[in-house]
């Protein structure tokens, strides 16, 4: 069914975040009248013991003052006039902290609405990635059949500002933007999510998710950019609790609007995503694993370097990886913004052939808007060409942000390159390395997948988790059974480490919200053991 509430605005703060005004401190308040002297004999200059800020006891500000023959009270305070002109954000025992106000949200945004409530332009102070900026966003919208643009803004004023993307799909959307397939589900036409922890062996959670029917998930929100499997807000200002402030507004206006469940399916590990999951968790939503990120940070000062301080096994293998593709006949070259406008049918053809080897959900027409978006746009985006024979038989596409390096799509002519010619090393991870030295890069992030070669060269898994509210507040013991089940499937068939206990009283509380598995161990579906067990 389609909905008719996605254009529907709201300026209305969050009502879980309540205004809070900071009383005045008595030090500096008026004094009593003489008729109550003998009252103020029996406190401080700051009022009485329990009128006294407790955070400040051993101020000399407050200290009772020595005893002096009674006289008129005096129009002064123990700080001065009894009267202080008014200090933001201050007291006159020291600063003070001030909570802020809860944001204005509007949500259900379309993309030119929501960059109009930003000011122009999508906020960068959070370092955000390419998958959250207005052309990638317009591209997901121009391509994605089904996708409904509802986006979210939050303003709090002098320009604390923050976006998360979301968009509504009424059934049926790509399997990556199903919330089902979170929970172990698979289409009966056998398409497996991207990086899926299994395509075939979860029937027992395929029957348990169908027996509770679509409605019971449709529509469906979805919180980030479903072509850039991330779910990540900005902001203008470093501060994860704008999210929360998102986040009360988002839950309520989506089950006014009769969304049947909301999902956050690709949390990379960050403050924000923590604030964002917790937030969503708190309405009723269930945390769970979803899969890995390979993340490299370069601390070296060029490749060389980089590449001697790695063990002599793993430099044999690169140098063994390099030599291969110099066997391979073929030519590498690279091409940068508009120098690919024409050749991004090619490209689009060659990742295309590889998502559908290795059951990617994204198709021909995502890819080509993507890339050509990506293009019209000005971003910095870079492809590694293979030639052979004068065809272009393989493709590596990045983009860069600021000083991060993210590596998107590969795409390769098996018949033309044979399994193992060793050009996927070449242009999806050494080219990119080297000329990320040479640029003055400081981190690269190369996605999900080829887990080992990425290892192998020194990349580091980062944790992806992935949310699911239902709105139907008695399916949600299920669906968290469910959900809890297939996240240690992909664990465990992913390879994934378990996290490791926490060592302090912060990081044991934020791992028990979170859901850590070495605090709560996840219960199998099925008793017997199994895949999805």
């Amino acid at each position: 069914m389609s909905t008719t509430c996605c254009s529907t605005t709201t300026e209305e703060p969050s009502p879980a975040l309540p205004v809070v005004e900071t009383a005045p401190t008595g030090c500096c308040s008026t004094p009593e009248p003489a008729e109550k002297a003998a009252e103020e004999q029996a406190s401080s200059c700051c009022g009485s013991e329990t009128d006294k800020p407790e955070a400040v006891e051993a101020s000399d500000c407050c200290d009772a003052p020595a005893a002096e023959p009674e006289s008129e009270p005096v129009a002064s305070g123990c700080c001065g006039p009894a009267e202080p002109e008014p200090v933001a954000a201050s007291g006159c025992c020291g600063p003070q902290e001030e909570q802020a106000d809860p944001a204005q949200v509007r949500t259900g945004l379309s993309l030119d609405d929501a960059i109009a409530a930003l000011g122009g332009g999508i906020p960068q102070a959070t370092d955000p990635t390419p998958y959250a900026q207005a052309d990638w966003l317009r591209a997901t919208e121009k391509s994605l059949r089904g996708a409904k643009a509802w986006h979210t803004v939050a303003d709090r004023g002098e320009g604390d500002i923050a976006f998360l993307p979301g968009y509504v799909f009424d059934v049926d959307p790509i399997v990556d933007a199903d919330p089902r397939t979170l929970l172990g589900w698979q289409p009966k036409d056998g398409t497996a999510a991207c990086c899926s922890a299994t395509t075939s062996c979860c029937e027992s959670a395929t029957d348990a998710v169908e027996a509770l029917g679509a409605d019971a998930f449709f529509p469906s929100l979805l919180l980030g950019s479903p072509l850039g499997y991330r779910s990540e807000a900005t902001a203008s200002v470093e501060d994860p609790l704008l999210v929360a402030d998102l986040v009360d507004r988002i839950v309520p206006a989506a089950i006014e609007a009769g969304f049947r469940s909301i999902t956050a399916p690709w949390l990379h590990d960050s403050a924000y995503s923590d604030v964002l999951a917790l937030a969503l968790q708190a309405y009723g939503g269930d945390i769970a694993f979803h899969g890995e990120n390979n993340l490299l940070d370069l601390q070296h000062d060029s490749y060389d370097a980089y590449l001697a301080s790695l063990p002599s096994r793993k430099r044999r293998r690169v140098k063994e990886d390099r030599e291969r593709a110099d066997d391979s006949g073929t030519r590498i070259e690279r091409k940068d913004r508009e120098e690919l406008r024409p050749l991004i049918s090619r490209i689009t053809e060659l990742v295309t052939q590889n998502r559908q080897k290795y059951e990617g959900g994204e198709d021909e027409a995502h890819i080509g808007a993507l890339l050509t978006e990506l293009v019209d746009g000005g971003a910095d985006i870079r492809a590694y060409l293979v030639h052979k024979d004068e065809a272009v038989v393989a493709a590596s596409v990045t983009v860069r942000r600021g000083k991060r390096l993210f590596v998107k799509w590969a795409g390769f002519d098996y018949e033309a390159l044979g399994e193992r010619s060793g050009v996927y090393f070449e242009i999806a991870l050494d080219r990119p390395l080297r000329d990320a030295f040479a640029e003055g890069i400081t981190a690269i992030e190369a996605g999900p997948g080829a887990d080992e070669a990425k290892r192998l060269r020194g990349f580091r898994p980062g944790q992806i988790r992935s949310v699911v509210l239902v709105t139907d507040a008695a399916l949600r013991p299920k669906v968290a059974e469910l959900h809890a089940a297939y996240g240690q499937a992909r664990r465990e068939t992913l390879g994934a480490a378990e996290e490791a206990a926490p060592t302090t009283a912060i990081g044991r509380l934020r791992a028990k919200l979170l859901g850590s598995t070495a605090y709560e161990p996840i219960k199998p579906l099925q008793p017997e053991g199994g895949c999805c067990g």
